[in-house]
């Protein structure tokens, strides 16, 4: 018999609800629907993970983080490049001995720091999953007897942490920042993934491209729920090439209303 797991991928309020601060277009739709599927297919799901972003205060990725000669700080969803630290357009105000190598690192991976609105910060209204979800989660333990797991990412203050799996750069001394074996194994177990979450242009995409570095025998088993997911940038370049690469070697890609377990 098939056995099923769905990974949800932070599924909070801050980017489910349209108050949420950094709110995504249409995950509302998302969230009722990933509910929905739960719900109609509830016997047939033996495992859920949900991802969790979870912020301190200071963090790479909050404007507070940087200042100017001025002492401004960085405009929201604008970028930092290690040649701006270099050249002094922003000097980092905390775990300065770390900020440039994390720039020159991310660089190197093709990636950027944006500057977010600070969000999912610990203990917050905002970091809080989704009632929808926390409503058909306990229907579907009850119904089952069987428990959710939560996979906390994002503590470090210096480095960003799209992937539930691990961070974009690694810390030698902070340990949460490094490849989450015991959730690849996990999932690894199950004959096929659902893959649902915000946003689907960062973090699902971030996931999904560690599992196919890391776990391409998983990444066989993962079907995406296209409708299940909104982008924060349509045009997010990397995010499709992930996606492209991720269809090439067999991961489906299906609406969750065409999809029956």
């Amino acid at each position: 018999m098939k056995r099923t797991a769905i990974l949800g991928i932070d599924l909070q309020n801050d980017f489910t609800l349209p108050t949420g601060s950094l709110s995504v277009q249409n995950a509302q739709e998302d969230v009722k629907r990933i509910a929905d599927f739960i719900r109609h297919n509830q016997e047939n799901i033996d495992y859920i993970a949900l991802s969790m972003d979870s912020h301190q205060p200071i963090h790479i990725a909050h404007q507070i983080y940087w200042r100017n000669a001025d002492g401004d700080f960085p405009p929201l969803f604008s970028v930092i490049t290690a040649d701006d630290v270099r050249g002094g357009k922003w000097v980092p105000q905390y775990n300065k001995d770390h900020a440039l190598t994390y720039l020159e690192q991310l660089e190197k991976k093709g990636e950027v720091c944006t500057i977010w609105p600070m969000h999912c910060i610990l203990g917050t209204t905002g970091w809080a999953i989704d009632k929808q979800i926390t409503d058909v989660l306990s229907n579907w333990c009850i119904h089952n007897g069987r428990s959710y797991e939560l996979f906390y990412k994002g503590y470090s203050q210096s480095t960003e942490h799209y992937s539930i799996f691990r961070a974009v750069v690694e810390w030698a001394n902070e340990p949460e920042t490094y490849l989450n074996k015991k959730l690849l194994f996990k999932l690894n177990s199950f004959d096929e993934v659902l893959l649902v979450g915000e946003a689907a242009d960062y973090c699902v995409a971030n996931s999904l491209n560690d599992i196919l570095d890391e776990c391409p025998e998983l990444a066989q088993k993962i079907v995406v729920f296209t409708d299940c997911m909104s982008w924060i940038n349509p045009d997010n370049q990397r995010a499709k090439d992930i996606f492209s690469k991720a269809e090439k070697i067999g991961v489906r890609f299906v609406e969750s209303g065409r999809y029956s377990l």
